[in-house]
């Protein structure tokens, strides 16, 4: 059976299937690092990636991610859902070793700020140093927190 487009899109998702550490340097906090744990797995049958994130930190919100392929628009989609009651649509791309997301309009919830996130992967694929920004105004951006992944369980 020939697998459809979005078939194979969700499929290259297939690398962030598994366990990752996270290490968040954000410039808010008296610490050097906070640490958190993340975990990729499938859902329906390999039709969607599910990300799940809990940090040792009361300030930051759990969450669960899920991951979508939009053949119209041809783009990823993350759909976030937090602890706190947040849920946000944000655009994706995931090619040539970068992770980029990015939020520029309102959706589930009212949109207070725009941010975007682009995450860089090493060439052995068990790391990702990322960064989030946030603008006010769409066009002038400002650093927000770094995020790095690291991974711990590697697919067998």
């Amino acid at each position: 059976m020939k697998k459809s487009v979005r078939d194979e899109m969700i499929n290259r998702l297939e690398f962030f299937f598994g366990e990752w550490e996270i290490e968040v340097i954000h410039p808010h906090f008296q610490t050097n690092s906070i640490y958190g744990q993340t975990k990729f797995d499938w859902m329906e049958r390999e039709k969607f990636m599910v990300q799940r994130i809990s940090i040792n930190q009361p300030e930051f919100p759990s969450s669960t991610i899920v991951y979508d392929y939009d053949c119209i628009t041809g783009s990823y989609l993350q759909h976030y859902f937090d602890s706190r009651g947040v849920t946000r649509l944000y655009n994706m791309s995931f090619e040539n070793n970068y992770w980029k997301l990015w939020r520029e309009t309102s959706d589930f919830s009212q949109l207070d700020f725009c941010q975007r996130f682009v995450g860089e992967i090493n060439e052995s694929g068990d790391t990702i140093q990322s960064s989030w920004e946030t603008s006010h105004d769409g066009s002038q951006w400002e650093h927000d927190f770094r995020l790095i992944y690291r991974k711990v369980i590697q697919k067998t």
